[in-house]
């Protein structure tokens, strides 16, 4: 559905040549929703906004449902944009236009016929749940109704992609998590493809099948989300899962462990979550596990469960216990050995 193959994009600032996007290649299939994390200046927005060419990249190709973007006349390439919805982090609403004309106004430019723009923004408006608000202006609705009406703005040109950026930065928790829903329902019920980038890993958790994690402008790893979380390897994709970690480890708590025993990380992806494995260590390696933190995060479509446990007992018996929760499809980390 999408592919980008390549792509560099240079800025001239003076005499010096910054390098915003640096050999990126992606590819997104039809119906899934593919996020982009990273941090301010990883790239994120250069790379989104070249999926449409609203940045012409200096080098590389970019290709939406097999045609060439890069080779299209000024004419075809506004045709083929139709096809490609986008929502800002600003909502981007003309705050002198109701909701209604706020949707209908691009249709209006777009030539559509009266009847037909009354059809799209009563159906667009309906979906994102503001239909009893057609009539106010963006100065009467929160931040939330302001995402929606912009929302459906995008879905009323009936795209098959939808391109969000930054979408929920500016969101409190409750109307982020209200508007991830959303998302989800017209990506299932419209078939629609979504491309978003954030830097929320809780917004690559809720919503995306796949993701690519970004440093200084390039792509330093990507694949399915719950394996690029659940065992990363850069070192900037493990600093996001420590920041979204909901146990902080005082320093000062490991000094009141026992003092044989090794700290450990364990992931319980799925149906391994399921599984009464450390009740097993206790009783079959005489290992004490001792819990001292962890929860569970729901993904798009999976749970992933993170526990910290200490478990006390002789080297060998704890190296044969972590062998047997490894081997029952948990993921196991060492956090450190605690005196031996």
């Amino acid at each position: 559905m999408i592919e980008l193959k390549n792509i560099t994009k240079n800025y001239k600032v003076g005499k010096k040549t910054i390098n915003a996007l640096d050999d990126v290649s992606l590819s997104v299939h039809k119906g899934e929703i593919y996020g982009v994390i990273g941090y301010s200046g990883a790239g994120k927005s250069t790379l989104i906004r070249c999926i449409n060419l609203l940045e012409t990249p200096t080098e590389g190709e970019v290709f939406v449902d097999g045609i060439k973007l890069n080779d299209l006349n000024k004419n075809d390439l506004q045709q083929t944009r139709q096809k490609i919805g986008m929502i800002f982090q600003g909502y981007n609403l003309l705050t002198t236009a109701t909701v209604y004309d706020n949707v209908a106004i691009p249709l209006k430019l777009a030539g559509l016929s009266k009847d037909l723009i009354q059809q799209r923004v009563k159906k667009y408006l309906e979906i994102v749940g503001l239909s009893d608000r057609a009539s106010a202006f963006p100065a009467q609705l929160s931040g939330g109704q302001k995402q929606r009406v912009a929302i459906a703005r995008a879905l009323s040109h009936e795209p098959e992609i939808l391109l969000s950026d930054e979408a929920t930065s500016a969101l409190d928790p409750t109307t982020t998590e209200s508007i991830l829903d959303l998302l989800l329902e017209i990506n299932q019920e419209l078939d629609l493809t979504i491309f978003l980038i954030t830097h929320e890993l809780s917004v690559i958790q809720r919503l995306c099948d796949r993701v690519a994690v970004m440093q200084d402008g390039q792509i330093v790893e990507q694949g399915p989300v719950v394996d690029v979380f659940t065992q990363p390897r850069s070192t900037i994709t493990k600093t996001f899962v420590q920041d979204s970690a909901k146990y902080k480890l005082p320093a000062k708590f490991l000094q009141t462990l026992p003092e044989e025993g090794v700290l450990i990380h364990c992931t319980f992806v799925g149906i391994s979550s399921t599984k009464p494995a450390l009740a097993h260590v206790a009783t079959t390696f005489g290992v004490v596990p001792n819990i001292i933190a962890g929860g569970i995060d729901q993904f798009k479509n999976e749970s992933v469960g993170n526990l910290l446990v200490h478990l006390e007992g002789e080297p060998d018996k704890v190296t044969a216990a972590i062998n047997y929760l490894s081997g029952q499809g948990i993921i196991v980390k060492k956090e450190g050995e605690i005196n031996g």
